[in-house]
């Protein structure tokens, strides 16, 4: 399982999650991909055989609960979002809420298939469209859930999230009851003159550093859904390392210093490398 968070921000809606896999209770990797950028591409046949096309700004897709069935569904939709027919001139194409019902569909697609070979609960996952209808239009997010029907049948659904225009912390996936402990905890200081700041990223942390939430863990993964599409981005984290105090006169003889690392997944950039003259490190997050 997985904890997604969102919540609004000044560039637009956030979106973070813990990148731990796990298969039958237990860990297979600490290093997979929770959310996606989605590209959405209007396309118009041409007079011969050539296509016109028109790149819009993406969206973006976070899930949590089985992987396989949540990568599956987010394979059919964003191939049919890179493959939309218009017949006239090119327009504004689909808002938040039509590529989260095309979600919800291939959500109940993808489940109901995986039903065929293993009549279980365990294929079900929660999910969260995310984007702008425009550049223009504020941030919208739409939550994908699946149950099974009196028939056996996954059916599914998307719901928007009203919280996110508010203000609040939306949450997906485990861990939910943490986070809510989390937030009255820090909100129990509260006064009219200093209010409660969260920073969920430092929520998610906590979560992931609490053993009574073993499936949250791993590293964080980020998305933000700007006015010009939802962007990726890695994370800078700190990391702190010993090293021997060259002046021992009344002091320790270690000392702890502090560096900072980009990373992707919890994959240093570094090792990643540059793509040609380019580095990958243009903006990034504070990565708890």
């Amino acid at each position: 399982m997985t904890l997604v968070l969102a919540w609004q921000m000044i560039e637009g809606l956030a979106v973070v999650a813990d990148t731990r896999f796990g298969s039958a209770s237990r860990t297979v990797g600490e290093a997979g991909p929770k959310i996606f950028s989605v590209p959405i591409v209007l396309n118009k046949h041409g007079k011969f055989v050539e296509t016109e096309k028109c790149r819009l700004p993406s969206m973006g897709f976070a899930f949590a609960g089985n992987v396989f069935a949540g990568q599956t569904a987010n394979g059919l939709a964003s191939t049919c979002l890179q493959n939309l027919l218009v017949v006239n001139d090119f327009d504004n194409g689909p808002t938040v809420s039509e590529v989260a019902d095309l979600y919800a569909r291939c959500a109940a697609l993808v489940v109901n298939e995986r039903r065929r070979w293993e009549k279980t609960d365990i294929h079900i996952f929660d999910g969260l469209v995310f984007g702008r209808s425009t550049p223009a239009s504020p941030a919208q997010a739409f939550h994908i859930s699946i149950e099974i029907n009196e028939d056996a049948v996954a059916i599914s659904k998307a719901s928007e999230v009203a919280q996110v225009g508010s203000g609040a912390l939306v949450c997906l996936g485990s861990g939910n009851a943490k986070v809510a402990e989390i937030v009255e905890k820090a909100r129990e200081t509260e006064t009219d003159v200093m209010p409660t700041i969260l920073d969920p990223l430092k929520i998610l942390r906590e979560v992931m550093d609490d053993p009574d939430v073993p499936s949250v863990a791993g590293f964080q993964q980020f998305a933000v859904a700007t006015p010009s599409g939802v962007e990726l981005r890695p994370g800078l984290r700190p990391i702190m390392s010993e090293m021997v105090n060259p002046f021992l006169e009344g002091g320790p003889s270690v000392l702890m210093q502090q560096r900072l690392e980009y990373q992707i997944l919890g994959f240093d950039m570094g090792d990643i490398g540059n793509v040609g003259q380019y580095f990958t490190g243009a903006t990034h997050f504070a990565s708890g």
